[in-house]
Formats: structure tokens, sequence, C-alpha cells
């Protein structure tokens, strides 16, 4: 894993080179291990790697057949490019090497024969052009800024900011949304003028202006067939083996849910060695411990625990909240930045489930209400927020997404379910979940890989029936019933803990600080009155309903903070509001 950041402008002086260097500078913690630069007079190019398959020889930049090459993520099907490729000779044994392959041989079309994470940057020299890319599942975050005369991309939306390269503003629509959804949709980031290169999105730059944007549409990879239970093992097993090509040591974080419990069979299918687990558990856990153990000493894993009590808690708020430029108020956050700081102790590679519900369609709201979720102008209820008229429009963005994602449907004839699955992989999936798996485990220096969001399984298993995925009221129905055959001690059918975090004892207890504290932080009072900022917080007494959206207020202001305002907010999360009120 690796950060990534350029500049393509007009032209460049000693003035805007300093900023360029300290944007890659920013992005050290992703790429702690070697650093390499690629300039002329038009263009820079940064790399920081964090090095995990050819630790010797894989330096970047890469330059081949006049194409010059810096890349984030792990290129799984390497070694098969390589071999149908045999006339085009490699200088180097980076998997990333096989990206520059690929575009030499067949242009931009080529990337669709890619199978893995990535983002990435190709100068032409021929051409004079700068060649952005990005996954199909969004699973390696890049940003951009095209202003005037500078083009200007990086792994991150921090180093851009805080590289002084841009000046921060926020984008209220988009603000608006994460407030009420927990996260941003589509194209546009929270800071104004600073995009996301979308999924599967390639688009190519001349002259430091955008001259083409192409997005591979995942519906044209669908086979649409019905799959025997070998084979499914066959595909599954698969995307494992990829996923653990690694020269480095990797483990597994380990809830004991059905996603982690199916990656950690697959991978004691085919490890002889014990695998690591890392699993999170809360006070008053001891069940749970017994449980996980059970289960890992069965599949020859060697499970640590990882405690996370109240302190725990309000100590990594503000740690968490710096590390996300691209920001999420998801409090599973911080379950996983924990376990990135232990894991990181001895592994540089983590496997997760992330994916899983999706693939197989888990969410309860796939059970219920599908059209509405596609069709509805707001489908997320305002809750606790319903008093502020700040959310009349908060939604405008959604709206935005949902006409792009409707274009994308058109002509696959698609269930009511396989919408609802096709949005979640869209735009839930890589602007949540992924962004918050990268950026917990990249502050940390660690390699996350999601073997359950792979366009292989996507192609073979999304166009598995309806019934099939859900049925008596429960989802992923097909894979509880392949580890039930497969697992007898398991019993997929009963419901699963995962890392949840007890919001519901440990918000209410600070209530009567928050309800001081919060009214007065000055990103907070710029959106809301301060007395009804107030009066959701007396109501954590009260009611479950205003747990949710004071967690969003109080994490998002800690963001601000760190992000926009530029502040150090390291402490605990009370000290650090106190010191900014």
């Amino acid at each position: 894993m690796c950060g990534i950041a350029g500049i393509y402008s007009i032209k460049i002086n000693k003035k805007l080179k300093t900023k360029v260097l300290k944007m890659g500078e920013l992005l050290a913690h992703r790429g702690p291990d070697e650093s390499g630069v690629f300039q002329n007079n038009n263009l820079i190019l940064i790399h920081k790697r964090l090095s995990i398959v050819d630790l010797k020889g894989g330096q970047q930049p890469i330059e081949n057949k006049g194409l010059i090459l810096i890349a984030n993520g792990e290129i799984y099907n390497d070694n098969e490019i390589r071999k149908r490729n045999k006339d085009f000779i490699f200088k180097t044994k980076s998997d990333c090497e096989s990206i520059l392959c690929l575009y030499y041989k067949y242009g931009v079309n080529g990337f669709s024969k890619l199978r893995g994470m990535y983002a990435f940057a190709i100068y032409n020299k021929e051409t004079n052009e700068l060649i952005l890319g990005r996954d199909p599942f969004g699973i390696k975050p890049l940003y951009f800024s095209a202003t005037g005369n500078n083009f200007i991309f990086s792994s991150e939306a921090q180093s851009i900011i805080k590289s002084d390269l841009l000046k921060p503003l926020i984008n209220e629509i988009k603000q608006k949304e994460l407030l009420q959804l927990q996260f941003s949709t589509g194209r546009e980031s929270i800071f104004e003028n600073i995009n996301r290169v979308r999924p599967g999105e390639i688009i190519t730059i001349k002259d430091s202006k955008i001259i083409e944007s192409k997005i591979f549409n995942k519906l044209e990879k669908i086979k649409k067939y019905k799959i025997s239970k070998k084979r499914i093992l066959f595909k599954l097993t698969e995307s494992i083996k990829l996923h653990q090509r690694s020269d480095v040591p990797y483990g597994i974080f380990f809830s004991g849910g059905i996603d982690s419990t199916l990656v950690l069979y697959l991978m004691s299918l085919v490890n002889s060695n014990p695998i690591k687990a890392y699993s999170i558990v809360f006070p008053g856990q001891n069940n749970q411990k017994n449980y996980l153990n059970s289960v890992c000493n069965k599949f020859n894993s060697k499970l640590k625990f990882v405690e996370f009590n109240e302190s725990d808690f309000w100590n990594l708020i503000p740690f968490a909240a710096k590390s996300f430029d691209d920001p999420v108020l998801d409090y599973a956050i911080l379950p996983t930045f924990k376990l990135a700081q232990e894991a990181k102790k001895e592994i540089k590679v983590v496997l997760t489930g992330e994916g899983g519900d999706e693939l197989f369609a888990g969410y309860g709201r796939y059970r219920t209400n599908l059209r509405n979720l596609i069709f509805k102008k707001q489908p997320f209820k305002k809750g606790a927020f319903k008093r502020f008229s700040y959310f009349n429009n908060a939604l405008s963005g959604w709206d935005n997404s949902m006409k792009n994602f409707r274009t994308r449907m058109i002509n696959f004839n698609l269930t009511e379910l396989q919408k609802v699955q096709f949005l979640d992989f869209e735009e839930w999936l890589p602007n949540d979940l992924l962004i918050k798996l990268d950026r917990c485990l990249m502050a940390n220096s660690i390699e996350g890989r999601t073997p359950l969001v792979d366009m292989e399984l996507f192609s073979e298993l999304f166009g598995v029936s309806d019934n099939e995925k859900i049925s008596n009221g429960l989802g992923k129905y097909y894979i509880r019933k392949f580890l039930n055959e497969r697992l007898p001690f398991y019993n997929s059918f009963e419901k699963k803990n995962g890392f949840t975090v007890p919001l519901n004892l440990w918000m209410p207890a600070k209530y009567k600080i928050l309800s001081e504290i919060l009214p007065k932080i000055r990103c907070l009072k710029e959106i809301f009155l301060p007395q009804k900022i107030k009066e959701l917080c007396l109501n954590l007494r009260y009611t479950s309903r205003a747990i949710i959206p004071v967690w969003r207020l109080l994490f998002y202001s800690l963001w601000h903070l760190s992000n926009f305002e530029n502040k150090k907010i390291d402490g605990n999360t009370i000290d650090v509001l106190n010191d900014n009120t």
C-alpha cells in the first residue's frame, strides 16, 4: 500500500514545487518505507511506498516504454498478466508494472483486465498526457483538483489542503449530506474544488485540463446462470489465494460474523501455518471471547483479543477524526482503528470481510421497502435532526447521484433487490466502508485487503437469484447454508454480534459536559442554533434517538478542527473540545 500525489501544470516554479513536495510528505504514513519522485517542467509525480511485494525491487516511479507510473494498491493477477504478455519486457518484479504493460498494449481499455485494488497515475511522454485510474469498487482512494492552470491529485484530500496548494472551503451541500447520511455521495468531496476519481473511472489530462473521462460499468461483467456450490467454493477460494499474495506477514480482523468467518475458513483451506486473527472485545463480553476462541481453534488460528473500553472510546476519537480527510461519521471507525494499532505490531497486511453484506444481500434494508429505497426522493429518515431547518435540502447531492445511478442501470434488467445492492456498491461501499478501512489502516501503515470485494466474485455471484440470497426472512441465505454444511460447529443462522460499539452506554454518561461544550464549537454554531444543540445533548438522558445525531456532531466538530482549521487535536475528546471553545 502506498500514497501517490502529483501536479500537471503549465509551468512549475520553485514555490509551487515546494508545495507539491510537501503534499508528498503529508502522505508519509501511507508509505513509510521508500519515496520516489519524477519531475519535468510541467509535471511532478510523487510516490510513498509501503513495501509488500518485491521488497527490494518495487520502487516507484516505474519507467518503461516511454511511460512513467506511480500506483497505490495491489494487482492480484500480475503473474497471469505477465504470462499472457511475454512480448512485453518488464523492468521490475513489482505487481504494479502490469498496469503499464496493459496500457502500452491496449490503451485505457486494457485496465479492464486488471484484478485488484488500485489508484494510479501514468504519464505518457510521447503524447504528453497524464492518465489517472481507480479500481472498479473504489477500494483505493484518489482525489483531484482542476483549477486554473494546475491539475493536482493525491491519495488523500488533506495533503492538497495542508500543503497550501488550495484554500480550504466547505462544500455545504456535501456537509449537509454527510451529517444526514454519515457519508457523502458522488464525485464531489466535502471540500470545494476537490473531487474524487470515481470507482472504475479513467481520466485523461493534457495541458493541465481534463480531455476525457470514462467509467467502467460493473454490470457489464455480470454472469446470469445458476452457480453450483462447487463453483462458489472455487471462486471464493481463488479470491482468497490471490489476496494472500504477499512477501510480508498477514492476518485477519475477525468478528465472528458471517463474512469474517467465511474469510477465515477459506484462509484455513489454503494455509498450513496458523493464521493470525485479531478481535475487538468490549467490557462484559466474556461469553463472546469464549465463542470466538472456540471458532478460531477449529481453524488453527492464533487469536489475539484487543480490549476496547470507555476510556479507549473517548481517547481514540480525535486520532481517528484527524485521519479522515474525507469524513465518515461512522462510529465503527473506532474499533477498526484500535485493531489496526495493535495489528501493526506484528503484521503489514490484514484481510477483512468488507463487501459481504453487499455481495450476499445481508442488510436488513434489502428485505423491506426495496422500491422506496431506489425511487424515493429522500430514502433516509431525518431522525433527531428533523427539527433543524438546515436539513430541508440536505439530500440534493443524493438526488444527483441517483440520476447517474439510474442511468447506469438501464438495459440490465435488474431485480429490485439487485438495484439496491448495486446502489450500495456504487455509493455506500466506496464512500463509507472502504474509506473507513483505508484511513484506519493507512493511519497505522497497514495494508487492508478485501477478498469479498473482487470483480470476479462480483461477476459470478451478483446474479445469484433473489430467493437464494434472501429466504425465510434471512439475508445471505445461500452463504449461510454454504457455511452450515461445512462448519457443523458454527451456527450460521443465529444472530452475530460484530464490532458494535456500546454508544448507548458511553454517550449518555457524558450528556452534561457535551451539552455545555458542543454548543460553543464554532463550526457547529455556524450550522445550528446553540440552544438546539444543547437540547439535543440533554436528550441523551431520555431517548436513544439522540445518540447518533450527537455522535455525528461530535465527530464532525473534531474533524473540522483538524482537517479544516488545521489545529492539533491530540488528547482526550473532552479536553480537545474544551481547548477549542
